[in-house]
């Protein structure tokens, strides 16, 4: 069934009743089709224990262990000494981005004045 804007604002409960008994309903703006009322799927229900598995108890534990934290440091304190922008390559202006500021400056520079 296809039904205008209007018609659609006033009678809304009724329209979702249709969709509920496996009826396709359409709203159209001015006789075009723009939206299409569909039930609304249910949320999947989590699963305790999903992830149970994944990883051995020995695993875990050498996760944890201090050589791992020790890596971790580490990594940590070397990172430490690098820029933070090591690797990225800067961003390359346009020409009128570059002459902004500068137009910018001058015109602040004369309201001092």
């Amino acid at each position: 069934m296809q039904v205008n804007m209007l018609e659609a604002k006033t009678q809304l409960s009724k329209l979702v009743e249709a969709v509920l008994r496996g009826e396709e309903v359409v709203i159209a703006n001015r006789g075009k089709p723009v939206v299409k009322l569909v039930k609304a799927d249910l949320p999947i229900k989590r699963q305790w224990g999903a992830w149970a598995g994944l990883m051995t108890e020995a695993e875990i534990d050498h996760a944890f262990s201090p050589e791992v934290d020790a890596e971790i440091a580490r990594e940590w304190l070397a990172s430490i000494d690098r820029p933070i922008d090591a690797g990225l390559k800067p961003r390359a202006r346009s020409a009128t981005a570059r002459k902004a500021p500068a137009k910018a400056h001058a015109k602040a520079a004369t309201k001092r004045k």
